[in-house]
């Protein structure tokens, strides 16, 4: 079977990772610093928070602005669960927005008239790894005075309009999860552009201690007063010291994966029986994942099954669970994207021949 996934994990962590096991030291320390400092330079991040995972980066983004009981986010109902839960546990409502069923993005002309007086934030996903309409939802959340926070869980990389992702909105978020582009085991980090915002996420990552305050004494409480509320979200130097080797294949993957992605783009464009997605050339598709719209979507999943193809569903529409208030009916394009899509593999791992024969055998489908 071809897998739709793939961890990456080259031999070359081997060394510098028993270093670190061995170090006597593997909390969050240098290597975590050292890790947040190449990711900051290598993709332009103002102000870089490595964490535990990036669903702890977008409940602490939510933290910052200040979401809590009573308030909403504006956010997209196909997506992972952690983009929605992150809300709930900040004992807010997710209010959400229809998708584009080109892209699998947030429509920002379904936000507008969703925004109350109880509107807090503005969430975006850039699915799949392909940029939301970056302009279009801050002119919105501008008018309304509103922050964005852009879940970047697969989009490490991507573009938009020139502009890295992680350098656009207040608050961007990023994982490191097993099968993302690199991976930490698991981990994330949270992009911050405002300095104050930043230094407050430092302390609030850690229980709220300002580590560099701390005291140095054997008599006292070491920690300055802690005024806020904060969480055990920081990242440690193992898992850092993993990042720090990973970063260094990232190019190369994701070359690999838009080489992939632009070869079935190329090839199944004039198959009738497939509906690719957008590729709008002012936005740098990450590639994390390759979606296409089909008919008849459990038959062709059976079809690819049976001819040793991992094709699969990655998500499902968040608002079928009762924890986020069950169905809506007002999502018209939610209602077709969750009939249709299906993701084809799409990973480094991925031999040309193995490429050529899933082109070839979506090419033989007939729904």
């Amino acid at each position: 079977m071809i897998s739709p996934f793939s961890v990456h994990m080259p031999d070359s962590v081997k060394e510098p990772l028993l270093k670190t096991l061995f170090s006597g030291y593997i909390g969050e320390g240098e290597k975590v610093k050292e890790f947040e400092k190449k990711i900051s330079e290598k993709f332009n991040i103002r102000n870089c928070v490595a964490l535990n995972s990036g669903t702890s980066a977008l409940r602490l983004a939510l933290s910052l602005i200040g979401v809590g009981p009573g308030d909403e986010v504006i956010s997209t109902p196909y997506t992972a669960l952690a983009t929605n839960t992150a809300i709930l546990e900040q004992y807010a409502t997710p209010v959400f927005a229809d998708i584009k069923h080109e892209t699998v993005n947030i429509n920002p002309e379904d936000i507008a008239h969703r925004i109350t007086d109880k509107t807090k934030a503005i969430v975006c996903v850039h699915w799949g790894g392909y940029p939301c309409d970056m302009d279009e939802i801050h002119r919105i959340a501008n008018a309304h005075g509103l922050p964005v926070v852009e879940d970047a869980a697969q989009s490490l990389g991507a573009k938009y309009k020139g502009r890295q992702i992680g350098t656009i909105s207040p608050y961007t978020v990023f994982s490191f999860q097993a099968i993302k582009h690199i991976t930490t085991g698991d981990g994330g980090f949270l992009s911050i552009l405002d300095d104050d915002k930043y230094k407050e996420a430092e302390r609030r990552k850690w229980y709220g201690i300002d580590r560099a305050k701390r005291k140095k004494t054997l008599s006292e409480d070491p920690c300055e007063d802690i005024k806020e509320p904060g969480f055990k979200y920081h990242m440690n130097n193992i898992s850092a010291t993993i990042g720090i080797e990973q970063l260094k294949y990232f190019d190369f993957l994701l070359k690999k994966r838009a080489k992939i992605a632009q070869r079935y783009r190329e090839q199944l464009a004039e198959v009738s029986q497939i509906e690719l997605l957008e590729n709008n050339p002012n936005k740098t598709h990450a590639n994390w994942m390759f979606a296409i719209h089909v008919k008849n979507r459990t038959r062709f999943l059976e079809y690819m099954r049976a001819k040793g193809i991992g094709a699969t569903i990655h998500n499902w529409r968040n608002d079928k669970h009762s924890v986020f208030g069950g169905l809506r009916d007002d999502l018209p394009n939610l209602e077709k994207v969750n009939e249709t899509l299906v993701n084809l593999p799409l990973h480094h791992n991925l031999s040309e021949k193995e490429v050529n024969y899933i082109i070839e055998v979506i090419k033989k489908w007939k729904k």
